[in-house]
């Protein structure tokens, strides 16, 4: 769950599991032509894959609901973080051997 980000820029974000009737997902807004928040969430199964807009003051704001399966599929650090790691952990030591 990250609840507020703009441009890209990253949250803080904490673990949740969803409700059985709900799905991970990243949640993009835009005003106007201008992108402005991407928070994850989980969102019911009938968002996904949709679209709202609404109007205010001229502007309009719409929202999509991108959905996925499986833990931490709507995260960016998901497991490719924790492989990087890894690897990292294994050449540390490998080098550290080397002068052993």
């Amino acid at each position: 769950k990250c609840d507020f980000t703009v441009f890209g820029i990253p949250c803080h974000t904490t673990t949740v599991t969803c409700k059985d009737d709900q799905l991970c997902a990243i949640i993009r807004g835009r005003a106007g032509n201008t992108p402005s928040s991407s928070p994850k969430n989980c969102v019911d199964k009938g968002k996904c894959h949709t679209n709202d807009t609404s109007s205010f003051a001229g502007i309009t704001y719409s929202t999509s609901y991108e959905c996925c399966e499986g833990e931490f599929c709507n995260s960016a650090a998901g497991t490719g973080a924790q492989l990087s790691l890894a690897a990292g952990l294994a050449m540390l030591g490998a080098w550290l051997a080397q002068g052993l």
